[in-house]
């Protein structure tokens, strides 16, 4: 009796579970056959902006773009102060790829997989520029590697230079439907292919120190010359001035326009020296990227209770042996910033400081106004946020190309292709308020970038080339074009900077022994806590495989 109970509960389970089983799929979690690529797209470019982000953040400190607080470099970053961006790169750029790449290529939407593979390769390429050796082909095994190794850097840029030539190869085949929504290009292949192949060159061009074919890779890319050359082709995100939640306004407008508290960013006191004095006369387009709230800290009447209360305008100036001449605190009266490795108190500062201008955040056009910025009526609104990510601009490219012909002889002049990154720079910045539809509020060309105060800055640079006695100073002259062309960019800068060592006079840190510079930050603490196989690092002088400078190479 018990057997024929037991087999007749077999047999009505049996045909339960027949009828039961179309019910066991999930409607938010779809099949692979019926997932959308377009939705995968949306969250992956989302995450993909997120990622860079949190990596210029980081960067753009360490040359002084930004405040680094120190004192040293050791304690100037935790590993918590990696875990976004660890997470990001891991949890959503990669994740989300790996499983959408296979899911377009599948339904022959082909320019889908191409731009998550390119997206990805950006990813991989960055995160060894961070950190070195990373978990990559074991890290999307999920409970069955639960303590993935780390790869060789070389290793993982190798993957991604090949998942390039896969996102090329997709580009290049008529897709059965096109994107409905890209936040980049508008589902633009040719644009897409342009730029696939320009981070190929940014990868020649940082492996060059250890490839010996670099130079022959490089010379390729320039001669078929398939680049981003023209604003038009301009990898960004773009933002709005929508506030409500979802916030679609820039990250840097947000943190300092965002309340009426005032700025919360101090910019780096020798960024915006560069800027103001060191040609002898203001860069124009220091009023486009920087905002003074106050034009002179001596007279502005909001100075007057703070500076006796907590700080006396500490060291203005001050000769110092590595970088003379460089101005430490303030620049001139207007440019309130924060010197590197400065890690003192924290004064009432906040309508004081020199903040995001114009470009690219999205903030305030500079005109001599000096109001307080904020979103009550009567501060400072700017434009409200719309800004973007300059990610990769078409002047990064002919700086490149400048980098690569002097010191690796590909084709090109250096001194024009020089000039011609300075002059997109130049139109890029001038453009940018027509190109988010806001009105400059001044008639003052004085103010304004103009093709004559275009073309005497342009002429500067070209002398200081052309009088630049040695090859390393004709590069320096080339990256620090670079380096103030690439506002809003610290990724770009700090490559530049542990390859080539350029600037060369970037302001030492406040501290008379700051330690070794940050080679490769440490890992992630969620990475270096979790995971068994994971050694943290113990300095800071851990070098990227294609960082073989000697190891006082930078400061």
């Amino acid at each position: 009796m018990l057997f024929l109970f037991s087999s007749l509960g077999i047999l009505f389970l049996g045909a339960c579970n027949k009828q039961l089983s179309p019910l066991l799929n999930n409607p938010s979690v779809p099949s692979p056959s019926a997932a959308d690529p377009d939705l995968y797209l949306n969250n992956l470019q989302i995450s993909f902006k997120n990622f860079f982000q949190n990596a210029t953040d980081l960067t753009d400190q360490l040359t002084r773009q930004e405040i680094m607080y120190g004192p040293t470099y050791f304690n100037a970053y935790q590993p918590t102060s990696f875990d976004g961006i660890w997470s990001t790169a891991y949890e959503n750029v990669f994740l989300t790829a790996n499983t959408m790449i296979p899911i377009a290529e599948a339904k022959g939407e082909t320019v889908h997989a191409g731009i998550a593979q390119a997206l990805k390769a950006y990813t991989m390429i960055t995160m060894v520029d961070l950190f070195g050796d990373i978990p990559y082909s074991q890290a999307d095994k999920g409970v069955a590697v639960p303590n993935p190794q780390v790869d060789k850097g070389a290793a993982i840029y190798d993957s991604a230079i090949a998942l390039l030539d896969s996102a090329i190869a997709n580009f290049a085949i008529k897709p059965s439907v096109k994107p409905a929504t890209d936040l980049f290009y508008g589902g633009n292949a040719t644009n897409w292919t342009s730029l696939a192949k320009t981070l190929l060159l940014k990868a020649y061009i940082q492996t060059r120190l250890v490839d010996n074919t670099a130079a022959a890779k490089i010379t390729d890319l320039v001669n078929e010359d398939d680049l981003i050359n023209s604003q038009s082709q301009d990898f960004a995100f773009s933002y709005s001035t929508h506030s409500q939640a979802p916030d679609a306004r820039a990250s840097h407008y947000v943190g300092n326009y965002g309340t009426d508290n005032g700025a919360g960013d101090y910019i780096g006191t020798w960024f915006m020296w560069e800027l103001a004095d060191a040609k002898g006369f203001q860069d124009p387009r220091a009023r486009y990227y920087l905002y003074r709230q106050i034009d002179n800290v001596f007279t502005d009447s909001r100075t007057a209770s703070q500076t006796t209360r907590q700080f006396a305008i500490p060291c203005l100036y001050r000769t110092d042996p590595y970088a003379p001449g460089v101005p430490y605190c303030l620049v001139d009266t207007g440019y309130w910033g924060r010197d590197h490795g400065n890690n003192e108190g924290i004064p009432p500062d906040n309508s004081l400081r020199t903040t995001w201008g114009l470009y690219p955040a999205g903030g305030a056009f500079d005109y001599n106004q000096n109001i307080a910025i904020g979103q009550s009526t009567g501060r400072e609104a700017g434009a409200g946020g719309n800004g973007i990510n300059p990610i990769w601009l078409s002047s990064y490219t002919y700086f490149l190309k400048a980098e690569a012909a002097l010191v690796l002889g590909t084709p090109g002049d250096p001194k024009a292709l020089t000039i011609k990154g300075v002059d997109a720079s130049f139109n890029k910045v001038a453009g940018f308020a027509a190109s988010i539809g806001y009105k400059i509020p001044t008639s003052d060309t004085n103010m304004l970038i103009t093709p004559t105060n275009q073309q005497k800055y342009e002429t500067t640079v070209s002398n200081l080339y052309t009088n630049a006695g040695t090859t390393a100073d004709k590069l320096n002259i080339i990256e620090t074009e670079f380096y103030l062309a690439a506002w809003g960019n610290g990724v770009e800068t700090y490559n530049n900077y542990r390859r080539t060592g350029c600037p060369n006079n970037l302001q030492p840190t406040l501290g008379p022994s700051p330690g070794d510079f940050v080679r490769s930050f440490f890992y992630a603490s969620v990475y270096a806590n979790y995971n068994k196989n994971a050694v943290q690092k113990t300095t800071t002088n851990v070098k990227v495989f294609w960082d073989t400078n000697p190891d006082n190479f930078v400061y």
